[in-house]
This record gives structure tokens, sequence and C-alpha cells, in this order.
């Protein structure tokens, strides 16, 4: 059952037109919802209150239908429905949305604002002016769930194979990445959204499905009137910086292969347990990044004619 649909069944309990199944849905509703530990902050409970307050002045000082005396049973039931109408609201907007739970963080940016934020996972979000963000304190165990509903925002995303991380927009467009870095720019007043991507891949889609694959350097715009995407090639012009402090070769391997889409194989699997130090920017190609790397160890590598494939070896 939607809120919308609650929200008309308990106005029929109000207006006492519910069937006596009906009556029974409400409270055993409102039943749960008592034994429920739902935590509100102060002014959240304030203004419960005062809500509950209002309606139930509204109904104490009604006229009564057809000479009924106001009694206390009907006070109880308007009391229990009002405040059911409220909490009913809060409770299926926590369940029906991944990214809200009691441990949400809401940022808001001023009209000259900018802020940067770290995330649990060590993800690096760079608000821009006029933008609110909402993101948990702490991510769940298998996936990384956020949401953007207003503004123009940079993401540096932590590289977590296992931990997908999505970014959920008001517009109804998912950005979905595994480690990478990339922009999106969505103002509800405007009818296009934006997608950049500096570093890495990743998935853009809507309620209908896959919208696109962008990489290194693709710039996504989504009509939100018309449901369309387009797609062009841009030279970026955000960079991101890299580092690797004692990380062995295979986990600096997976890292390059997410931040350049290309594909890094070693001759001899001995290889990946090699240590490595050293920092990078996305601005350097993997070759100048590879050619580091190797020096560093006195190995060698080439690459296939597009450059999207790279062997390493002795």
């Amino acid at each position: 059952m939607t809120e919308e649909q609650a929200k008309e069944l308990l106005q029929k309990y109000l207006d006492q037109q519910a069937s006596p199944q009906e009556q029974k849905k409400v409270e055993e509703w409102y039943a749960t919802l008592q034994a429920k530990d739902v935590v509100l902050s102060a002014d959240r409970k304030a203004a419960i209150g005062a809500q509950m307050f209002a309606n139930l002045q509204i109904a104490m000082h009604g006229k009564p239908e057809r000479g009924k005396v106001f009694k206390l049973q009907s006070f109880i039931r308007i009391a229990a429905a009002v405040f059911f109408i409220i909490t009913i609201g809060i409770s299926v907007w926590k369940l029906n949305t991944n990214v809200v739970s009691e441990n949400q963080v809401t940022v808001v940016t001023g009209s000259t604002q900018k802020k940067r934020i770290t995330l649990s996972d060590g993800s690096v979000v760079l608000l821009g002016p006029s933008a609110k963000l909402c993101y948990p304190k702490a991510f769940a165990s298998n996936s990384r769930h956020i949401a953007l509903k207003e503004g123009e925002v940079f993401f540096d995303i932590a590289h977590q194979e296992k931990r997908p991380f999505t970014v959920h927009t008001s517009a109804g467009v998912d950005i979905k990445v595994l480690g990478t870095s990339f922009k999106v720019k969505s103002y509800q007043d405007n009818k296009q959204l934006e997608v950049v991507v500096v570093t890495g891949k990743v998935a853009v889609s809507n309620q209908k499905g896959n919208l696109a694959t962008l990489v290194k350097d693709e710039f996504l715009t989504y009509d939100k009137n018309d449901g369309r995407a387009a797609i062009r090639k841009i030279k970026a012009s955000a960079f991101i910086k890299f580092a690797f402090d004692g990380a062995n070769l295979d986990q600096v391997i997976s890292k390059l292969q997410y931040v350049y889409s290309i594909k890094i194989l070693l001759n001899d699997t001995a290889l990946g347990k090699l240590k490595t130090t050293a920092s990078f920017s996305s601005k350097q190609s993997p070759e100048e990044i590879l050619d580091i790397i190797c020096s560093l160890h006195h190995l060698r590598f080439n690459a296939s004619k597009n450059h999207k494939t790279f062997n390493i070896y002795r």
C-alpha cells in the first residue's frame, strides 16, 4: 500500500466510513507503530505535537453530526489516526528509500558556497553552490547509496569492487560506479541533467533501463522531459590524484584499470606481490604511469594497437 492509499484509508477511518475490516487494519497498524522505537528529533516531535493538537482542536470544536456527542473513544481514535498519518509518512519514506535512514546526513550549500565531504568509505565529494546531498553516516556492507537532490557535485569514489556505489538523482536517473571520478549536474529548474566522467567508467540508467555506459572524458546530457540521452567526447578539465603506499602490484593494477578503463596483464603472477609506493594524477597517461612503475621494479611493458591492453613482464 502506498502512502497516498494509507492516507485515504485513514481519512475514511476519521470520517467513520471505514468498514470493520478497514478499521481493524488501521488499529493494527497503529498498534504496530506504537511498539516500534521511532527515533525523532526534538524539532520533529514538536512539529508532530503541534499538528496533532491543531487537528484535535478542529475535531473537538466542530459541529456534532446528527446530535452525537463527541465521546472519549472518538477523541482517542482521532488522536491515534492523526499521529499515524504523520508517522506512516516517515515509515514509508524510510522503507522505500535506499539512501535514507536514521543515520542519514543532509548537506546543503548556499548560493556562493562550496563544500568538501569525505564519506565513510573514503570517497570524496565536492559540492558546488546551491547543492543538496543526502548520504548515510555509514554505508551498508554490500552497497553504497547516496542521493543528489539538487546542484552540481564532483565525486571521487573509492574503489571497492564488492560494494558498488550508486548516486540517485531527483530526475530519476541513477549513476552506478565501482571506483572512479565523475561530475553530476542536476538542477530542478533545468530540464537537462549532465554527467561527466573524469576517470574510470559509470553506468547511467533511468526507470526504463540503461541509458549509457560512459568512460573517461565522455559527457552525457539527459533531457528530463523526453527521457533522451546524448553522449559526446570532451576534454575533462578536472583531474584526481591517487597514491599507493606499499600497495602490491595487483592492487595498483586494479586501480589503474578502473581509472583509465584499460586492461593490464602480468606475464608472471608472482609480480603481483611487488610493493609500490608512488603518487600519480589522472592527468598522466597510462603509459607514463606504467613506465614509472616498471622502472621502480626493473620491469618492462608493451601496449596493444588501441592502447587499451598492456602487458607487464621482466
